[in-house]
């Protein structure tokens, strides 16, 4: 089968991986707002048979058991993945050609563009943020951890400020505290009180 590229897309709220060969087929993974690595300048739109199954999952043949069958339309502006759309049914090439020129068209608005790479750009920054304040309390955890076994105690005068030194105190396993650092729970809210240091929905807006 050789080397390819996947994008992915959300259909019926389950992620579809759509395989390709036409950019560097280097077993890239791609989501919206990804600059694809061979990709073209300019705006491109592209195009692919997508089958189901009867339980949503994708088949390769009609004979593999196809339940559905849908066209998806995708849109690369300057190589970044920036739109997707999903028609039903196999449509014919005048169709197809016809779904091709209104999404050039609508994606050679340099307003629509910037605006969505502006809002890719600012989510991505906030999860990059988020990644950082994660892995400070990681190094934090081993810190912490260390010191509790060398026989030190954690906190100071102001006693344990944070969660996980909460935990660690208490005699709960490291990895899991690192796990409890990384899950959702541990990020949900912002100074709710009931955990550790959240971030800060605002704070790149503040000077």
């Amino acid at each position: 089968m050789g080397m390819f590229d996947s994008l992915y897309i959300e259909l019926d709220g389950r992620e579809q991986e759509i395989q390709t060969k036409r950019f560097d087929c280097g077993l890239g993974t791609y989501r919206l707002g990804d600059w694809i690595a061979g990709s073209l300048p300019g705006v491109r739109v592209y195009f692919d048979r997508l089958w189901l199954d009867g339980t949503g999952k994708q088949v390769y043949s009609a004979d593999a058991g196809c339940a559905r069958k849908t066209t998806v339309f995708v849109v690369l502006a300057q190589g970044v993945f920036v739109d997707y759309h999903i028609h039903e049914g196999e449509m014919e090439a005048e169709a197809i050609e016809s779904v091709l020129l209104e999404l050039r068209e609508r994606w050679n608005d340099s307003a629509r563009l910037l605006g969505f790479l502006v809002e890719t750009l600012r989510t991505q920054q906030q999860r990059i943020a988020s990644l950082k304040h994660q892995l400070n309390r990681v190094q934090s955890i081993i810190a912490s951890t260390r010191c509790l076994q060398a026989g030190e105690t954690l906190g100071g005068r102001l006693g344990l400020l944070y969660e996980e030194d909460k935990k660690l105190a208490a005699g709960e396993d490291p990895l899991e505290v690192i796990a409890w650092v990384l899950s959702d729970e541990a990020r949900s809210g912002w100074f709710s009180g009931g955990g550790g240091i959240q971030m800060d929905p605002l704070d790149e807006y503040r000077l």
